[in-house]
């Protein structure tokens, strides 16, 4: 028997600082979307084009791991994993983040 279920957690306001996230959990999958801060994304809804300071972006998506930080310097530090085995940011790594930013896009727009 399959189980599935959505739990979203409502939007933290800690000043102007957010805190969302948003887990989907079934018998075969796992999602979790954390995000801290104003996150923009291109108009194309491939890439993060920015973080606030002390923003964050985790997402999880089975085996599949993207972290994204302002890295305080105006710019964006990533971390990507597929299993325990960190990619790195080429070709494959920019398809991947495009992947999950369509899916943050979809999941958290009505936050």
């Amino acid at each position: 028997m399959l189980v599935a279920g959505m739990v979203a957690l409502a939007a933290c306001t800690l000043g102007h600082h957010h805190h969302t996230t948003v887990v989907e959990k079934s018998n075969d999958h796992y999602l979790k979307i954390e995000y801290s801060g104003e996150i923009d994304f291109n108009n194309a809804g491939t890439a993060i084009v920015g973080i606030s300071r002390n923003g964050y972006v985790e997402y999880e998506n089975d085996d599949k791991k993207l972290e994204a930080r302002n890295d305080g310097h105006g710019g964006i530090s990533y971390e990507l994993y597929e299993g325990y085995d960190k990619l790195p940011l080429d070709n494959k790594g920019k398809e991947f983040i495009a992947n999950a930013v369509r899916i943050m896009i979809e999941k958290t727009r009505h936050h």
